[in-house]
C-alpha cells in the first residue's frame, strides 16, 4: 500500500537539492553539504552528531537531551540546549501532512524550519536566525508518496498493538480510515490538519516526489476548493 503526503517546506534553490537528494531526516541534513547546513556554518553554528555536541564559535555545547531528563532545577540555557537535543535525537524524522486545509495556519513553517525557531531561543548569537532564512528562502510543498512500512505507527494508531492486529487483517482498519478521511476532508468536516509522521530513517528518494509547488499557488488552490479564496 503506498500512501500520498506532502511537507511544507522553504528553500534557497527552488528544491534543486531535494530534486537531486530526495527528502532525509535532520540528522542528516546536518551531517552532510546541504543548504541549511551551510546556512548555519555561515551563522559561525555547526554540529557533531555523534558526538551530540553543538558549536558557536568556539563554544562547544552538549545536546545531549537525555543527560537533561530528570533534573528538577536546570538554567534556562541548559532547558533549550534538552529541547536542541530533543529535535536532533528523538524528534529529528520528516514529518508531512496527509489533509492540512491552510499550509499558512500551521506555525511558520512555510518560512523557516522548525529547527531554527528551536535555536533562536538558545542565546544573543542565535537570535533572528528564522528571519535570516526567510529572507534568503521561497516556500514550497512537496508532495511525495511512500509505503505503509515507513509510516511511523501512530500516524494512524493509538498504539503499537492496534498496528499489529491490523497488519494481520491486512490492512481493513486502516483502509476504513483513510477512506472515512478523505471524505471528510473532502467535505471540509475533518480536523484542519491531519499529520504523517515517518519513520526515523525514512528517506523520500527523489523518483517517488510527485510534484513541487510553490506554497502560495498551493494554498490558493485548497482554500479555493472551499471556497475560502
Amino acid at each position: 500500500m503506498e500512501i500520498v503526503a506532502f511537507q511544507v517546506t522553504s528553500c534557497i534553490d527552488e528544491c534543486a537539492e531535494i530534486k537531486k537528494y530526495g527528502l532525509h531526516n535532520l540528522q542528516w541534513v546536518l551531517s552532510n553539504d546541504t543548504n541549511l547546513n551551510r546556512f548555519l556554518k555561515n551563522n559561525s553554528i555547526s554540529f557533531d552528531i555523534k558526538s551530540k555536541m553543538m558549536y558557536i564559535g568556539d563554544i562547544a555545547y552538549d545536546v545531549n537531551y537525555e543527560k537533561y531528563n530528570g533534573l528538577d532545577v536546570i538554567s534556562k540555557r541548559n532547558e533549550q540546549l534538552h529541547k536542541i537535543g530533543h529535535k536532533i535525537y528523538y524528534d529529528f524524522q520528516i514529518n508531512a501532512f496527509l489533509f492540512c486545509k491552510d499550509i499558512y495556519d500551521y506555525s511558520t513553517i512555510h518560512e523557516a524550519p522548525e529547527f531554527l525557531y528551536t535555536l533562536l531561543l538558545l542565546n544573543e548569537a542565535t537570535k533572528g536566525i528564522d528571519m535570516k532564512w526567510k529572507n534568503m528562502c521561497k516556500p514550497y510543498v512537496v508532495k511525495f508518496r511512500s509505503k505503509l512500512k515507513d509510516f511511523a505507527y501512530f500516524t494512524f494508531y493509538g498504539n503499537e498493538s492496534e498496528y499489529e492486529r491490523d497488519s494481520q487483517d491486512n490492512w481493513s482498519g486502516l483502509r476504513r480510515l483513510l477512506i472515512s478521511r478523505a471524505v471528510e476532508s473532502a467535505f471540509s468536516d475533518s480536523a484542519s490538519q491531519i499529520f504523517a509522521y515517518m519513520k526515523p530513517h525514512t528517506v523520500i528518494a527523489p523518483e517517488n516526489i510527485i510534484e513541487y509547488v510553490p506554497a502560495e499557488k498551493w494554498r490558493k488552490d485548497v482554500l479555493k476548493y472551499f471556497g475560502e479564496e
